[in-house]
């Protein structure tokens, strides 16, 4: 837990206006919340932290490389990953679940983490399919691959046959 302390930002000792941080992201920070899908990761995140009289205005800007099994044929597959995301801090006793984009602290909060946040993020924009180029690929493995691909039969249960119709 000691490298996610690094992310805690003490907003009470903060002037209003615009504060600037920046973070560099690593494995060590993704297996803080038990994440093991990198081989390899790192991140540069920048953080506009805009503190206002009543609510605090958070702009994430990162970019960086993952290291992760290509889902076709299991070579390393490095990408790369940009995203700009903002946070809107409030202070209440409501929870608010209307958006993922406003948080509510309790009034007499005097600090945030925004560690939880970060990885959120980065997360969220990760791409589902994780493959290379059919032509980066390894090729012995796609060759194995294609000996097992299910043939096409042409034959139809004639109980189905009639949906076809609804195809066209």
């Amino acid at each position: 837990m000691k490298v996610l302390k690094d992310y805690t930002i003490q907003f009470v000792s903060l002037k209003l206006g615009t504060h600037y941080f920046e973070y560099d992201v690593d494995n060590k920070f993704f297996e803080e919340f038990d994440y093991f899908e990198f081989l390899d990761a790192t991140f540069k995140v920048e953080l506009a932290f805009e503190k206002q009289s009543t609510m605090m205005l958070l702009n994430f800007n990162f970019s960086g490389e993952i290291t992760v099994p290509c889902d076709r044929c299991l070579e390393d597959l490095n990408i790369n990953i940009e995203g700009n995301e903002r946070l809107i801090v409030k202070f209440g006793s409501e929870p608010y679940d209307g958006t993922d984009d406003i948080v509510i602290l309790p009034e007499n909060a005097h600090e945030i983490n925004v560690a939880q946040f970060i990885y959120e993020f980065i997360e969220v924009n990760i791409p589902q399919k994780k493959a290379h180029d059919e032509a980066d690929c390894n090729e012995e493995v796609l060759n194995k691959l294609n000996e097992f691909k299910v043939k096409n039969n042409d034959k139809i249960d004639p109980r189905w046959s009639g949906l076809d119709k609804f195809n066209n």
